[in-house]
C-alpha cells in the first residue's frame, strides 16, 4: 500500500473503537498493511509485539497510552504478544440509549409482587 494511502491516526482510531473487539490480523487486511510486518509497543514497563508496520504500532502505542484503546495479548505464546484491540470506553450509543435495537424501551427485570391473601 503506498504512503499516501495509509490509514491516518483518525481513522484508525475510529476503526479500532467502532467494534467491541478487532483481531490485529482484521486491522492489516483493512487498511492492506504488510502481513509480515511486526512491531514493539510499550506502556508503563510493558512491552509486546504486535503484527503491525511501525507506523500503524505507534498509532496504537499512542492510542493505548491515553486509554483509549486496551490490547489482549496472547496466552499460547511464551512472548508479549497482541493478538487484539478493544476500546476503553463504552460506546454512546450503549449508556443512555431509550431503546434496546429493536425499537422498544429498555425494562429491566422485575420480580411479580407476592399476592396478597384473599380476605373472606
Amino acid at each position: 500500500m503506498s504512503a499516501s494511502k495509509r490509514p491516518s491516526t483518525s481513522s484508525l482510531r475510529r476503526y479500532l473503537t467502532s467494534r467491541p473487539y478487532i483481531a490485529v490480523a482484521d486491522v492489516r487486511r483493512r487498511f492492506g498493511l504488510d502481513p509480515e510486518a511486526m512491531s514493539v509497543v510499550s506502556r508503563n514497563g510493558t512491552t509486546a509485539y504486535v503484527g503491525l508496520p511501525e507506523r500503524e504500532a505507534s498509532k496504537l502505542q499512542d492510542l493505548w497510552q491515553r486509554d483509549e484503546v486496551g490490547v489482549e495479548l496472547s496466552v499460547e505464546v511464551h512472548a508479549p504478544v497482541v493478538i487484539g484491540i478493544y476500546p476503553m470506553r463504552i460506546a454512546r450509543f450503549v449508556i443512555g440509549h431509550p431503546a434496546n435495537g429493536n425499537g422498544t424501551a429498555y425494562q429491566p427485570h422485575r420480580e411479580p409482587a407476592a399476592e396478597e391473601p384473599a380476605h373472606e
